[in-house]
């Protein structure tokens, strides 16, 4: 039997604690993600509004200094968060060097 945390044995409702890949945050949920609430946009967008919600938070990830500098590879985020994710990182990466 699996135990997590202390004498606890982990059932279907355990909290899961992982680090963000993009704001690097330590977040937890229920099932095994790689992205915290606020960047779950990211790679979940469906409309335009959600794109640049998306971008908007990338950007201020590239103002604060916190996008790991993998995330500018574009075939690196292509096979890792697919076609959408990779044109949200690469939009805002594109956008980031404009200004």
């Amino acid at each position: 039997m699996v135990h997590f945390g202390i004498n606890a044995p982990r059932t279907g409702k355990s909290m899961v604690y992982g680090t963000c890949v993009f704001c690097g945050e330590i977040f937890a949920r229920n099932a095994k993600m790689q992205v915290c609430d606020k960047c779950e946009v990211i790679l979940t967008w469906t409309s335009s509004i959600n794109f640049l919600t998306a971008v908007n938070r990338l950007s201020a990830l590239i103002k604060a200094g916190k996008l790991d500098s993998k995330l500018r590879n574009e075939n690196y985020c292509k096979a890792n968060f697919g076609t959408r994710g990779a044109q949200v990182i690469m939009d805002a990466i594109d956008g980031s060097q404009i200004r």
